[in-house]
């Protein structure tokens, strides 16, 4: 009896064990863990890309890598986008690999991703603010946003007004009272001829004031033409003053928008120092005219997987400077032809700047 006691004691801790080990990663009773936390000192991502299984790829497609198209340095804002984008979408067993195909202030690399195969295989960043410029100044055709498709943006880049940390300019205030006393003295840094220029010629229109424009050939080079003294102040996108305010190299004198941003909380706007000037990029993506509407819409909805994922947010927010703000396939092409008109009223004023 006590042996056959003992066998059922046995018995009965083996289908304990048994039950116990059901608990698994495949189990219904415990979900697999997902990574939603992002790297706060680091400009690459670490985390798994989110699950593919919620959006049906079309028939055989992706059937090998997709290339990624960046049109700007290694290191610009552009740039950070794209390869966190790679890092966090999920192909299955394909993967994106970033390119940096540069020149004509963006337009090099679009081109390249515009005569491309038709097979969703090329991808590239899409700045219509920065092309809807070049349609204006004659670089670009007319009828560009009838053939791009342009197919998601996960981000909208306001751009700030910065200063090295020793600048005499405490404020936007103090910039703005020297430099109508010394118009055209004090020197602006921008990336060319084409947006940042327009944009900045704006500012200068909406503050009264006439600063000295000096155009580089990409972001980085601002930055250290700037940090190097050999200009005042810097016009860029967030995502590429934010390291600098971080690190306390450079001041944020103002953010051009209208509400502040979240992750320079401390900075006031143009808006609320009485500068009606708002300004900014819709970073987004692009594939090749003639891509099948099927493949369009596969990646639009697998980049809006990217950025429901908590840990693409933060990342995005806290660690590159990007304000998260979805603009899917269709309001992307509404907007990208609504900003060729309303830029059209700078055209003469850059021209003759």
């Amino acid at each position: 009896m006590k042996k056959y006691i003992a066998l059922l004691l046995t018995l009965c801790m083996l289908l304990a064990l048994v039950g116990c080990g059901n608990t698994s990663k495949d189990s219904p009773t415990s979900p697999p863990s997902q990574n939603t936390s992002a790297p706060s000192d680091s400009k690459t991502p670490d985390t798994q890309p989110v699950s593919g299984d919620a959006v049906a790829a079309p028939d055989g497609y992706p059937e090998d890598t997709i290339t990624m198209i960046v049109s700007y340095a290694a290191g610009a804002g552009s740039d950070l986008l794209a390869r966190a984008l790679a890092q966090y979408i999920d192909f299955g067993d394909e993967t994106m690999v970033c390119t940096n195909i540069t020149g004509g202030s963006g337009t090099i690399g679009m081109m390249e991703c515009y005569h491309a195969e038709p097979d969703g295989l090329t991808m590239c960043l899409a700045l219509p603010e920065s092309y809807s410029v070049q349609i204006l100044n004659g670089a670009l055709e007319e009828d560009l946003f009838d053939n791009l498709i342009l197919v998601a943006s996960p981000v909208y880049d306001v751009d700030t007004i910065a200063v090295r940390v020793d600048s005499p300019y405490q404020t936007l205030e103090e910039l703005v009272v020297y430099a109508k006393d010394h118009p055209g003295e004090v020197t602006i840094a921008g990336v060319g001829s084409g947006l940042n220029k327009w944009m900045a010629v704006d500012f200068m229109q909406k503050t009264g004031i006439e600063l000295k424009y000096v155009p580089y050939s990409d972001a980085n080079e601002t930055r250290a033409a700037v940090l190097g003294g050999q200009a005042d102040v810097l016009f860029s996108q967030a995502c590429e003053s934010k390291p600098y305010y971080d690190s306390g190299e450079m001041r944020i004198l103002a953010v051009a928008a209208e509400e502040r941003a979240g992750f320079m909380d401390d900075i006031p706007t143009c808006t609320e120092l009485g500068y009606e000037f708002v300004a900014g990029i819709h970073r987004g993506f692009a594939v090749t005219p003639g891509t099948p509407d099927d493949i369009v819409d596969y990646l639009e909805a697998k980049i809006k997987e990217v950025y429901d994922n908590p840990a693409f947010i933060e990342y995005m927010n806290d660690t590159l400077g990007f304000n998260t703000v979805w603009t899917g396939h269709d309001e992307y092409e509404s907007l990208a032809r609504e900003l060729v008109e309303n830029f059209r009223p700078l055209l003469e004023t850059a021209a003759n700047y």
